[in-house]
Formats: structure tokens, sequence, C-alpha cells
């Protein structure tokens, strides 16, 4: 998360009587989320190795683990791709992200059947707070909540502006999207050079950002991108070393 569950309860005074995360990977906020009581949590992800996992090592009544691959229909048969990294995964393939991460690819596909959201969770209530990582298939997991939609109040959600995987949902299409179930973006981090990042979505009745509030989420913003910055200095002055003293 380019904005971390620290930030966002910070920031954004964000108290959720829950989680639904779609993309648990290893379950890397899973502390986060105890630590400041977002809770309980419900964790979907399409590796089944990674859901046993998960299942095995997290508190079964704060978090409970579903192994699904979400999409907007129920029923469909898919290829999902394990890449070399894992958590560049996908039901999709490389866009942008082959010419961006060459050392990344994919190792192996396996067929799933696809989950809308609404279905899955039928006889859960919805909690409202909806965390999405699933490497371009953000916007299919949204369709596929439905009516349950209605019931969230904040998206924090991984979003492209470019084509980082083939048929990937892009921000701008996104934007209309929940632009039209009542949400606003109020804070979208980039990584510099790439063309994909995190963005955090709140419904307009249930906040309004203040200033100060906005101010606070500008220091963060600020902060990261220095941070990035600063980083991609130290990786080209060592690349330009490395090639001096590869040439002498």
């Amino acid at each position: 998360m380019l904005m971390n569950v620290k930030e966002l309860s910070n920031v954004w005074g964000m108290k959720p009587n829950g989680v639904l995360h779609v993309g648990a990977h290893q379950g890397e906020e899973a502390l986060d989320y105890e630590k400041f009581g977002w809770l309980p949590v419900i964790w979907i992800e399409a590796q089944p190795l990674l859901a046993k996992n998960l299942h095995e090592r997290l508190d079964p009544e704060k978090h409970s683990v579903i192994n699904a691959t979400i999409w907007d229909q129920n029923g469909i048969k898919m290829k999902f791709k394990l890449a070399s990294n894992s958590q560049s995964s996908s039901l999709l393939a490389f866009g942008t992200h082959a010419e961006d991460y060459p050392e990344v690819s994919y190792t192996e596909a396996f067929e799933v059947t696809t989950r809308r959201l609404d279905s899955l969770l039928s006889d859960v209530e919805t909690p409202n707070f909806v965390n999405l990582d699933i490497q371009g298939a953000e916007g299919m997991a949204l369709k596929g909540l439905g009516k349950s939609l209605n019931a969230i109040d904040a998206i924090y959600t991984e979003v492209n502006r470019k084509e980082v995987y083939l048929g990937c949902t892009m921000i701008k299409d996104l934007d209309i999207f929940l632009e039209d179930a009542g949400f606003s973006r109020v804070a979208t981090r980039w990584i510099l050079g790439r063309g994909w990042g995190d963005a955090l979505y709140l419904r307009r009745t249930a906040y309004r950002p203040s200033l100060k509030q906005k101010v606070k989420a500008l220091f963060f913003a600020q902060r990261h991108y220095q941070v990035q910055v600063v980083g991609n200095l130290k990786r080209a002055l060592r690349s330009s070393f490395d090639t001096l003293s590869h040439d002498n």
C-alpha cells in the first residue's frame, strides 16, 4: 500500500467496521489492520497456496480467508497467470509491465472459475472498507459487488493510467464509475516513471474531508514522492559509477 493503514487512519480519520481485502497475497497488512482495530478482515486470494498459508497463519477470530478469483461474472473459465515475483500474478497479460519490469515474467498458468463478490459474500455482512490489489482487475471486482457497493464507504485500490496489464481498468473509467456510485477520489499516489499507483475513494455522504485533512494528505504525498526521487537519483548514480568502473 502506497498509503498505509496508519496514514489512512491519521489523515482521514478512518475507523471502518471491517475490511474486505481482495488480492491478499501474503497478508502484509494484517498486523496494521489489527493494530488500528480494522476488524474483522475478509481476505480473498486467487493463489491456492497463499490462501492456505494465510488461513493457517492468521487468527480465525479476526480474519477469514477465501480462495477465489474475482471478476464481474460468475462461472467464467479463465487462466490465472503466476508471476516470478508472485505479487504481479494476474488474470490479465502484461502490458507496459513487461517493459517497466523486464526481470518479472509469467512462469505458469492454471485454470480458475471466476466469482462475483456479491455472490461470494452473499451470506456475510459486507465491511464498509474495501482494499483492492488484483493487478488490473479492480474495476471488474467493483462491478461484481453489485448492490453490495451501497454498503461501502471507502475504497482503496490500485489504479492505472497506462495499460500496465492488457485490458486493465484505467483510472479515468474508474473515476466515472465510482462518481456515479457516490464516491470521490480524494488521494492518489503514483510510482514515478510507471503507469500505476494507488488511490483512495470516499463516499461523499459518509466523509467530508476538511481543509486540515487535505493539507495533511499533501504532506504525506510530498514525502512519498521525495523518497522516490532520492531513490531514483541514487540508482542512477550507482548505475553511472558501475558503467565507468566497467569502462576503466
